[in-house]
This record gives structure tokens, sequence and C-alpha cells, in this order.
């Protein structure tokens, strides 16, 4: 499932080490001190999703390092970016480019999907391909976020200049599972993961997402994702064909 971990071992195979590159931008930190004590999260939570759900569309900019290690020992963190865009429940695209000519690449039309990676076209499609790691495909990690739960205490914090309230979450990775088959797969080899959303104060729309996956890989050595979803454009004229 993951085609990483070939086109990794071909590199060091030949004897050049994969590339690395410098890691996304860090978590915004809370600017104005206030924890949101008093706020209700699990609502606030639940007001975000109704939202993202009822959005006709958005756009996403993607950005994830992934750590992985050879059977010899050798560790690297492989950085990748990509967008992508929802257009209501039944449209989805996204795309990730990282080292070595490595892409991932899903489209969802009506329930139609199909994957790509740097060897083509796949024969067995799904959403929960499309990330670097397993279960760190960008479908995935919005799936994680709806099916997620807050964890400790809300922040009130700036992001790019606007306010945002911050909320942990822990994912229902039974829920995931139970979307279809492919996301089923996933909880054999997803060990831990947990990740963090960034409200709009003002509208109540998500607007950044974050999840941090740690797994095994098809030889069943550990594996770290951290990936950054950002979305944007939110009901705009978006055509997935």
């Amino acid at each position: 499932m993951v085609a990483i971990l070939s086109i990794a071992s071909s590199c060091v195979d030949a004897g050049r080490p994969p590339p690395s590159g410098a890691t996304p931008s860090a978590s915004p930190s809370p600017t104005t001190a206030s924890v949101a004590n008093s706020m209700d999260q699990v609502s606030t939570l639940a007001r975000a999703i109704e939202k993202l759900n009822q959005a006709k569309s958005y756009r996403i900019s993607i950005q994830a390092v992934h750590h992985w290690r050879t059977p010899e020992g050798q560790e690297y963190d492989w950085t990748f970016e990509g967008d992508g865009a929802a257009v209501g429940p039944n449209r989805f695209y996204s795309l990730m480019r990282g080292p070595a000519d490595t892409i991932y690449r899903v489209k969802m039309v009506d329930g139609k999907i199909t994957n790509e990676d740097a060897r083509g076209q796949r024969p067995e499609a799904s959403t929960a391909f499309g990330g670097p790691g397993v279960g760190t495909a960008p479908y995935t990690v919005i799936s994680y976020l709806k099916s997620g739960a807050p964890q400790g205490q809300a922040q009130v914090t700036s992001l790019n200049g606007v306010e945002t309230v911050r909320l942990s979450f822990s994912p229902n990775l039974n829920k995931v599972a139970a979307m279809d088959a492919s996301h089923k797969g996933l909880q054999e080899r997803v060990q831990t993961a947990q990740g963090s959303v960034w409200i709009d104060a003002k509208d109540g729309r998500v607007i950044q997402l974050a999840a941090t996956v740690q797994s095994l890989d098809s030889r069943q050595l550990p594996q770290t994702t951290t990936i950054t979803l950002k979305l944007f454009d939110f009901d705009a004229a978006i055509e997935i064909n």
C-alpha cells in the first residue's frame, strides 16, 4: 500500500541516501495566553464538523514529514507537499509529492475512486491510499477529525492573523475503520493517531488540522508521519471530474 517503501529501498540499494527536507512550519502558539476553560469543547468541535460536512466545497494545502527507518537501522525524514479539494460528500481529490519522484494521487468522483503512485495507476483503488505512511491519506486525516473527541483544554490562538480556537482531538479508529474495507485494514497497522484542529473563532469553520500517526510499515518497522492540512476557499466554484 505504501509505495514510498519500495522506492526508498531502491534508493538505499543504489547507494544514494534519500534526500531530506525542512519540516513544515511549527504550529502557531497562543498569542492571548487565554485558555478557554469555560468553552464547551464537545459542542464547539461538533459545530465545526457540521459546518465542514455542510460546505459545498473547499480547497486543501498539504504538508507532511514522514519518519522511517531501513531494516539496517538507518533513519530518514522525507518531506511532502501537495494540494487537494472536496466538493460535497462524493467528490474528493488530493496529490502529494515527495523525494525520489514519489507521488500519491487520489480522486473520487461519485463513488468511483482512482489511485496513482510513481509506478502509475494502482489496480486496487481506495481513499485510504494517498499519504506517505499508513493511515495518513488526506481523506483519512479528515475522517480522523470527523470521528474525533476533544482532549484537554481549548486555547484561543492566532493563526496567520486569524483568531482561532485550537482543540486537540483523539480519533475514533473504530469509526474510521467502519468506512470501508481498506480503512478497516488500517487497524492492524496504525498504532496511535492524535490530532489538533484550528477553528475560526468568528465563523466556526475548520481552517487547519494536523495529525501525528504512528504505524508499522509492510516490514513491521515503526514509522511516524505528521501531516498538516490547511482548508480554504469554502463554497468556491471547484470542479473535480
